[in-house]
């Protein structure tokens, strides 16, 4: 099927790579670029009319009324694996015979090291005491922070064992000496044999573990967090909290009870704007070590993960076979179901 005429999206300002963009317009694709990271839902509503294919490389989270509104959209493609924590609409973009892909693996390196950068700075908690130039000549605060934690020998509780969990523990028992945990929805024997590590049920992770590492995937919405008041009590007082997995897997009001009565240090790879978060931005990095989505973006990772969704929308529209790509195979006759529903 010939790309003339037909338009493909893009957003974001930089994770999807030059060679993805081109790669568009060498298939025969109009490039439409939107390089925004943040965009309201006005502007992406503005932005997907007359659209055929849709990549999503910036922070915006599509809802179902996006899907409805775009008439021509056939294929999307999330840079990144967890396209359900990020783009809520998904069920009703399924419904509309639109198909869906994702690149998992393609970053897992990259957020791991993230993961593992994070767990480093809580541990030796430094960045309140970094030099800086200041108005009367360098300024070196000599204020101690939180007292510095050894990893070797520490116990890390990994939830959920997937590509980016095992690597995270891989890291940590091999390069750290850490003794490693873990607790998911069910049993994973390849991680187990890779890293050496037991199954716990999640309660006795959290009470065994110094270091708490969250990589499943966001929750669905009306899901309660996978770190609530109740977890929180059950970790060990002063332990270490690192989600590098979606920012509402931790409920930040309970953690900024944790963190102020029971000493414990957290980190976030992604994060919200609203109060209850600015109040946990205002406990200092030492303490709540906050930044946008930062973990999944380097050079190597962002051309893997831009090449392979803009091949995935492409090879959609091109009517090629994406059994192995699409997330939804059945999107073909979701899709004739619904003309045929509109024809009648």
């Amino acid at each position: 099927m010939s790309g003339a005429g037909r338009t493909v999206l893009v957003t974001g300002t930089s994770l999807v790579a030059d060679e993805a963009l081109q790669q568009v317009e060498a298939r025969g694709f109009t490039l439409r670029k939107l390089g925004q990271d943040e965009i309201t839902n006005a502007e992406l509503h503005t932005a997907l009319r007359g659209v055929s294919g849709y990549v999503i490389g910036g922070y915006e989270e599509p809802e179902a009324e996006h899907f409805e509104s775009a008439e021509l959209l056939e294929a999307v493609a999330f840079v990144g694996s967890d396209f359900r924590g990020f783009v809520p609409g998904w069920r009703r973009g399924f419904e509309l015979g639109i198909a869906f892909s994702c690149t998992p693996g393609a970053n897992a390196d990259s957020v791991a090291e993230f993961a593992t950068l994070l767990m480093l700075t809580l541990a030796r908690p430094f960045l309140g005491s970094v030099a800086r130039p200041g108005p009367d000549g360098l300024e070196a605060p000599e204020t101690m922070g939180p007292a510095a934690l050894e990893l070797r020998g520490l116990t890390l509780g990994v939830i959920g064992p997937g590509r980016i969990g095992t690597r995270v523990a891989a890291i940590a028992s091999a390069g750290l000496g850490m003794r490693v945990v873990y607790s998911g929805r069910r049993r994973n024997k390849e991680f187990e044999e890779a890293v050496s590590a037991p199954y716990m049920e999640k309660s006795e992770l959290l009470a065994a573990s110094d270091v708490v590492s969250l990589h499943r995937p966001g929750p669905a919405r009306g899901e309660p967090p996978e770190i609530g008041e109740v977890q929180l009590r059950q970790m060990r007082e002063g332990a270490v909290l690192i989600n590098t997995g979606h920012p509402d897997l931790v409920d930040p009001v309970a953690l900024h009870r944790a963190i102020e009565l029971r000493g414990i240090r957290a980190a976030s790879d992604g994060l919200r704007r609203t109060p209850p978060w600015e109040r946990l931005v205002e406990l200092g990095p030492d303490r709540f070590l906050c930044l946008p989505q930062t973990g999944f973006h380097t050079t190597a990772a962002d051309l893997r993960s831009s090449l392979r969704a803009v091949g995935a929308v492409c090879d959609v529209l091109e009517g090629k076979d994406t059994s192995s790509s699409v997330e939804n195979p059945g999107y073909r006759e979701a899709r004739l179901a619904r003309d045929r529903l509109l024809g009648s």
